[in-house]
């Protein structure tokens, strides 16, 4: 017999498997990695174009990185990178035309797998189950912080 423990255990687990599997999909639609469309959707929430330094800061990765990523989101032209005016030093980026639609393609299928997902629980429970949901997260989210603060 699993005790409470376990049962939770098995659960976090399982909740990471499908989010694992719902970022895989969204990934593949757009046929890029994990960090490539984390800097896409992080760059159509920027209202005007961004310095790369501040895409380093924000998505916690070296310059480096963010230039390769920023690289591979211009080839396909999702994203454009041109030079500062103010500093001719710096080089900043921004979302594309084709990149803003593909951004909001994802989102528009993820609510629809969101709708999916609602659609599939039983009657009058949807509100119920997504209370219950976030009382769990947030516990976890505390004890998560909690143990942080003890490394």
């Amino acid at each position: 017999m699993k005790t409470l423990v376990d049962k939770y255990a098995d659960l976090s687990k399982e909740l990471y498997t499908l989010c694992s599997k719902k970022e895989m999909i969204r990934r593949k639609c757009l046929n890029l990695g994990r960090m490539e469309c984390d800097l896409l959707n992080f760059i159509s929430t920027c209202e005007e174009p961004i310095c790369m330094n501040d895409l380093s800061e924000e998505m916690k990765v070296s310059h480096s990185r963010i230039t390769r990523i920023i690289d591979t989101l211009v080839r396909k032209k999702l994203v454009r990178r041109f030079p500062s005016k103010r500093d001719r030093r710096s080089w900043l980026a921004e979302i594309t035309e084709k990149g803003r639609k593909a951004n909001k393609q994802t989102m528009f299928d993820f609510m629809n797998l969101q709708q999916d997902l609602i659609n599939r629980l039983p009657d009058d429970s949807a509100e119920k189950i997504y209370n219950c949901i976030l009382t769990y997260v947030k516990a976890y989210q505390e004890a998560l912080s909690a143990k942080e603060s003890t490394l």
